[in-house]
């Protein structure tokens, strides 16, 4: 491995089936994820050797960045701290990379590779980021690489667009991706928190890192709906060059106006085919009330596929947390394993990763609803500039919507757009947003009042 000394590895454990073939599975990181990998597959061995018609499945190595001592996992399995241990091991056939980032995660799974191993991650950064190049080098190698715990936790959309509907033509996906961010913003709705408050209740759930930046800021959404719009449409996508609003403007003040309006706001991924291309983004949405996304409460995820002949599908359930990712993990270890266990290993053969021709990004094709919050110091004529603003564009303004005895130095109120299209709104925008008396940038959701405009 380019120079790399190999440290002295530990005597692996024999585990002897009771029949049949033996996969044997190797573990890099050993976190939330790796732990509850390891932990399913042992407390579930029998019934996953009966269901594999005798194929037994082990964990034969693990490691992680800081071994706590003499540490072992299921079956007494030491637990080391150098990944290259389990990655050139002769008794590892697939190895679950569950590091995270982007870095050190990249070098496990591309020597995994190099290697022989069959890999299976559930790092959406990295598949976002690399995944061309590491289906590359898996084919080249004849490898499968399992990534179905990448997007939503233990909701199985990948297999259901690559696998389940790969006889439709694929229009459109959308969703909730991001169970941080949900559990975030109900808090906020049914308890009347701020933001900070939230992000803290989210943090001390066990929800939300320390650092919750990329979540809260739309990150892990944007690297979530690149890899289900490769999938989708065949196509590369380069998660930088889509547009991304997090959550972290929005306030209690904005769910209460929501709220005066029977709607709510969730954060939602998006792609759609237009006529152009694809419209791809990230971005808060006013829902109303009783909409399927609006009742998606939480840290669940929910991600809508809508084809030309089967219309419009729901996945639902829980997309973050080791259990639920785990199962996730060990659904393409299992799958690869039973290829293993026949000798019919081969790579993986998942749409976009593959002389893809690059997405053609097109901005949103119908006229929508527009919900505009404005935060200003208070002066007389703000109204009348805002509406001007409005007005330059060609736009019509639905309604203006404020409430009585609010802070003169920070007073918000909301106005509502007829329908219009996204980029004479935005022009709109920009020139508010150059007001003195501005205190912070407009906050602009669309504005969702119809099955049909989701979609």
């Amino acid at each position: 491995m380019r120079g790399t000394e190999i440290s002295a590895e530990p005597k692996a454990v024999a585990v002897t089936p009771e029949s049949g073939k033996q996969v044997r599975v190797g573990i890099v990181g050993y976190g939330t994820v790796g732990r509850a990998t390891a932990e399913i597959l042992a407390g579930n061995a029998a019934d996953i050797r009966r269901r594999m018609d005798g194929v037994s499945v082990v964990v034969t190595r693990i490691s992680r960045k800081t071994p706590r001592g003499s540490e072992t996992g299921p079956n007494g399995v030491a637990v080391v701290a150098d990944w290259r241990q389990v990655v050139t091991a002769d008794d590892v056939d697939i190895v679950v990379e569950a590091v995270g980032g982007t870095t050190t995660a990249y070098e496990v799974v591309r020597a995994a590779l190099e290697h022989g191993k069959a890999v299976v991650t559930a790092n959406k950064a990295l598949i976002a980021k690399h995944g061309e190049e590491l289906f590359a080098l898996a084919r080249e190698r004849n490898l499968p690489i399992g990534i179905e715990a990448s997007v939503a936790g233990g909701v199985p959309v990948i297999r259901a667009i690559s696998e389940a509907l790969a006889a439709d033509r694929v229009t459109a996906i959308y969703g909730i991706v991001n169970g941080t961010c949900n559990y975030i913003l109900t808090q906020m709705e049914l308890r009347g928190l701020d933001f900070a408050a939230a992000l803290e209740q989210a943090q001390a759930a066990g929800f939300a890192e320390a650092e919750a930046s990329l979540d809260i800021d739309g990150w892990d959404s944007r690297d979530k709906i690149a890899i289900l719009a490769r999938i989708a449409f065949g196509l590369s996508v380069n998660p930088q060059d889509i547009p991304v609003s997090g959550i972290r403007q929005i306030s209690a003040t904005d769910l209460h106006y929501a709220h005066r309006m029977n709607s709510t706001i969730r954060l939602v991924a998006s792609a759609e085919l237009t006529k152009d291309g694809v419209h791809i983004a990230v971005q808060p949405w006013l829902e109303p009330r009783d909409s399927m996304l609006a009742k998606v409460d939480g840290a669940n995820n929910a991600i809508f596929i809508a084809g030309e002949r089967v219309g419009t599908q729901m996945l639902y359930g829980r997309g973050a947390g080791g259990d639920a990712t785990g199962t996730a993990v060990l659904s393409d270890v299992l799958q690869i394993a039973q290829q293993i266990a026949k000798g019919q290993s081969a790579p993986s053969a998942i749409a976009g990763f593959h002389n893809a021709k690059p997405l053609r990004f097109s901005p949103r094709q119908q006229p929508m609803c527009w919900f505009l919050r404005l935060a200003v110091n208070d002066a007389p004529g703000i109204l009348a500039k805002t509406a001007q603003a409005i007005a330059d564009e060609g736009i019509n303004i639905d309604s203006v919507i404020q409430e009585p005895n609010m802070r003169k130095d920070r007073l918000s109120f909301v106005i509502t757009l007829e329908p219009t299209d996204q980029a004479r709104v935005l022009r709109a925008v920009k020139n508010i947003d150059g007001f003195e008396f501005m205190r912070e940038p407009v906050l602009l959701l669309p504005m969702i009042s119809s099955v049909e405009e989701h979609v």
